[in-house]
């Protein structure tokens, strides 16, 4: 009884640091940014920081969950406590779905003192990239503002949208490349704090 009202109340509390994404919204059947943005939210962002809520969405379609040597290129950089990926096809186009779970690296606990004992749940979208880029009006749109910061990274431009609270720390990023067919990656993470 005290797990599922302590699973409650902090999906409670993470539900409410990541920024809305419309309750009601549906997953349109024609490909397109607001298919992928709603993809994105089904998977990711009414899931977080539950990770057995992801593995459950990815249950739902037809996705490979991969393993071994072909999980190892979707690890993060940061040591990861779980870590979970899966391959799918969505109107002829691969994408890859990855969840992980894990405590914040040095860095981050510097920068954010206060959730140094946090546990971070993370899910990502890996999704096909075109040129002129027609995911960040559409994750800009659904977020309800502009990205809070953008920046450069290597060949990839990240805009990051980040909501605070005492309990929960949310981001939001969007990995976007400069190069057509390269992948781009949406993916959300919260910091819980305990």
């Amino acid at each position: 009884m005290i797990r599922v009202l302590i699973r409650t109340t902090l999906t409670a509390v993470a539900i409410a640091a990541l920024p809305a994404l419309g309750a009601a919204q549906t997953i349109p059947k024609t490909k397109g940014p607001t298919r992928t943005i709603g993809l994105f939210d089904f998977l990711c962002l009414k899931q977080l920081p539950d990770l057995n809520g992801i593995e459950r969405a990815a249950g739902f379609g037809e996705f490979d969950q991969l393993t071994g040597e072909d999980l190892a290129p979707y690890a993060p950089p940061v040591p990861t406590d779980k870590l979970f990926a899966w391959r799918y096809h969505d109107h002829g186009e691969q994408f890859i779905l990855t969840a992980s779970q894990a405590k914040p690296d040095d860095e981050f606990k510097k920068k954010m003192p206060a959730f140094a004992n946090a546990t971070n749940t993370a899910c990502s979208l890996l999704v096909p990239s075109a040129k002129p880029d027609p995911l960040l009006g559409e994750l800009t749109r659904v977020m309800g503002r502009a990205a809070d910061q953008s920046w450069q990274e290597g060949p990839m431009r990240v805009y990051t949208w980040t909501h605070q609270r005492p309990d929960a720390l949310s981001y939001v990023h969007y990995y976007a490349p400069e190069n057509a067919g390269a992948k781009a990656v949406l993916r959300a993470s919260v910091f819980v704090r305990k």
